[in-house]
C-alpha cells in the first residue's frame, strides 16, 4: 500500500452513525419552528447549502451523545502512524465539521458543505481535484453517495455498509477494503 497517498474520510454514517444535518435540522425545527419553516422555503429557491447553513449556526455537535465507529477511528490512527495526510470531508457544513474536527484533533484539514457548494458525491470529487489538487487518494465511506467517489480513488474503503452497496462495490471491481463497523 502507498502510504504517501491521501485519505479522505467521509464523517455521517463513516465515522458517526448519526448525520449531522439531520441533528441540526431537528434542533432548529425543535427550537426555531417558524424560522426553520422559511428556511424551508428559501431552500426551494436556493439550495440544501443554504439551508444546512442556516440549521447549523444555532447548532452544538452533541458529542457525549454521537455513537462513535470504534473501527474507523483504529483504521485512521493506523494511517497517521504511516505518516499518511489524513483529511475529514463531509456534506455537513462547514460550521459543523469544525467542530467535529476541533474536538477529534486527528485530521489534517477538514472540509464541508459552504456557499453555494453542497461537499456530496461528484462534488466531493471536484473539490479535492480542482481545489486542493490531490489526484492519488483514497476514500473511506459508507453509501452510495459515495460510489462517485470511489471511482477516482485507489482504494474504496468501507465501513458501516449495506450488503447491497457491497455487491456494488465487488461488481465494479474497486480495490476495496471493509472496515467492520463497530459503533459505541
Amino acid at each position: 500500500m502507498n502510504d504517501h497517498r491521501a485519505l479522505f474520510v467521509d464523517l455521517d454514517g463513516t465515522l458517526i452513525k448519526e448525520d449531522l444535518s439531520d441533528l441540526a435540522f431537528s434542533h432548529s425545527l425543535k427550537n426555531f419552528p417558524i424560522k426553520t419553516l422559511l428556511y424551508l422555503f428559501i431552500f426551494l429557491f436556493r439550495g440544501k447549502p443554504y439551508l444546512k447553513d442556516k440549521i447549523s449556526k444555532n447548532f452544538t455537535v452533541p458529542f457525549k451523545n454521537l455513537n462513535f465507529n470504534k473501527a474507523a477511528f483504529d483504521f485512521i490512527k493506523e494511517q497517521k502512524n504511516r505518516h499518511r495526510v489524513v483529511y475529514l470531508i463531509s456534506g455537513s457544513h462547514q460550521i459543523l465539521v469544525d467542530q467535529m474536527s476541533r474536538n477529534l484533533n486527528i485530521f489534517f484539514e477538514s472540509f464541508g458543505t459552504r456557499d453555494n457548494f453542497n461537499m456530496v458525491g461528484h462534488n466531493k470529487v471536484r473539490f479535492i481535484k480542482e481545489n486542493l489538487k490531490i489526484h492519488d487518494f483514497d476514500y473511506l465511506g459508507n453509501s452510495h453517495k459515495d460510489l462517485p467517489i470511489w471511482k477516482y480513488t485507489k482504494k474504496s474503503i468501507h465501513t458501516n455498509a449495506t450488503q447491497n452497496l457491497i455487491k456494488i462495490i465487488k461488481s465494479l471491481d474497486f480495490e476495496d477494503q471493509e472496515i467492520p463497523a463497530n459503533f459505541s
